[in-house]
């Protein structure tokens, strides 16, 4: 397997990405049903999660930082998805199977607009030793902070756990409640526990898609596909991204 490694690092190399790890399936098997790696691929051996970091300046940017970070987000969601899908094919070229997590959507979306990725990014960074999840919910990595954006692949194959670089992982400093302190709806408590309704309800933006649910009663199963189709990519819109860019180690 050490082949499959050596190919999936050239290619992260040649797409800018600085930071990536694995780590065994197993980890995550305790995770709600329906949202395991073994609900992904039933002979799910690895789990593998990437980083890709957002400029800076995207966010120290003195106006319409919001506006700057929805396009860059479109633009990187694309891409991450991209390498996930060529990532894919190598493990696949070597006989294994491999399923993309992707950086943005499909999710499921349960009640009260409780948005729930087919797998939890986060903790697959988190458990491929990345990063550790900061006191805003995002990935606190020692090097870039919050502004890595993630994809991540679940694959039979059988690959050596590794941080890439490696380093040590202690997550925010203690002493710092600058997001939570910050956040203008009161979304993170003390405890670095997110309302993730309340922060998305102020953070996101879909004209499109709050329209068509104004106009009448729409089956749950339909919201999904509705929402799916309007209110992510360009189609939706940043409100805020306070929690990220006012982090002291961005």
């Amino acid at each position: 397997m050490t082949k499959i490694i050596e190919k999936i690092k050239n290619l992260f190399s040649q797409n800018n990405i600085p930071v990536f790890g694995i780590a065994r399936a197993a980890s995550l098997e305790n995770e709600p049903s329906g949202y395991k790696p073994s609900d992904m691929l039933a002979s799910a051996e690895s789990i593998l999660c990437f980083g890709m970091p957002v400029p800076k300046g995207i966010f120290k940017c003195r106006e319409r930082s919001e506006w700057m970070y929805w396009r860059a987000a479109n633009i990187y969601y694309r891409n991450i998805d991209g390498v996930l899908m060529q990532a894919a094919s190598i493990i696949e070229e070597e006989g294994e199977i491999a399923v993309p997590v992707y950086g943005c959507f499909p999710y499921d979306i349960k009640e009260k607009a409780d948005f729930w990725g087919y797998m939890c990014l986060v903790k697959i960074a988190v458990a491929a030793g990345i990063g550790r999840v900061g006191k805003n919910g995002l990935l606190f990595n020692s090097e870039y902070g919050p502004r890595l954006l993630l994809g991540g692949i679940v694959t039979t194959a059988s690959l050596a756990e590794m941080a890439w670089p490696e380093k040590d992982e202690r997550g925010c400093p203690q002493n710092c409640f600058t997001c939570q302190e910050e956040c203008p709806v009161g979304a993170i408590d003390r405890s670095g526990k997110v309302d993730r309704f309340a922060c998305t309800k102020y953070s996101s933006r879909s004209p499109l898609f709050s329209n068509m649910m104004k106009t009448g009663e729409i089956p749950h199963q339909d919201i999904q596909i509705i929402n799916h189709l309007t209110a992510v990519d360009d189609h939706s819109m940043y409100r805020c991204i306070k929690c990220v860019s006012v982090c002291p180690h961005v």
